[in-house]
């Protein structure tokens, strides 16, 4: 695992040109297979630019066609396609375009105005949606008196802790005034 480690810090220490960490370079001093491939790994940038005639002249030549040769030769296969408008389907799908808004402005009419009747009933019919029940204090009344038990639950629950804690631990706690409500 360590080995494999190290050979990553030291690829990556070499292709970004940066030292090493100390961990890999101390790893690499007692590791023979690691200290071989980071030898091997320096050698990459001296042995690239020597081999790479050797390396250019053993891949065959392909023929390549240079761009201006293509359109002469009258080869389809390099010939570039242009984006074209056609006249013919640009024309019907502008009349089906302009037909299909034609129909839409007949069949759909604008609604005519309302009159001042029956613009005073939709007022009212929303003002007696909108508006609140006369029953609606209960609802209102109802949480309160439950928060309030709530309350009274938890003070009872924290007295009866704090006894307990007293009795337990021997510690008197005196309680000059009244306790307080939250």
């Amino acid at each position: 695992m360590l080995c494999r480690l190290t050979r990553w810090m030291v690829s990556r220490a070499e292709d970004r040109g940066k030292d090493l960490p100390r961990f890999a370079a101390r790893h690499i001093e007692r590791c023979g297979h690691c200290r071989g491939y980071s030898l091997f790994v320096a050698s990459l940038s001296s042995r690239f630019p020597s081999e790479l005639p050797q390396f250019l002249a053993g891949i065959p030549d392909i023929p390549l066609i240079p761009a201006g040769r293509a359109a002469e030769s009258g080869d389809r296969a390099f010939r570039p396609r242009r984006f074209l408008i056609r006249p013919f389907p640009a024309a019907a799908a502008g009349f089906a375009l302009a037909g299909a808004a034609i129909a839409l402005f007949l069949v759909v009419r604008r609604p005519e105005p309302l009159s001042s009747l029956e613009k005073a009933t939709a007022i009212a019919a929303v003002k007696s949606v909108t508006s609140a029940p006369s029953r609606l204090g209960g609802f209102l009344e109802g949480p309160e008196t439950a928060l309030a038990q709530e309350r009274e639950i938890l003070e009872k629950s924290f007295l009866s802790a704090v006894e307990y804690f007293q009795d337990r631990l021997n510690i008197r706690v005196e309680v000059r005034d009244a306790p307080k409500s939250l």
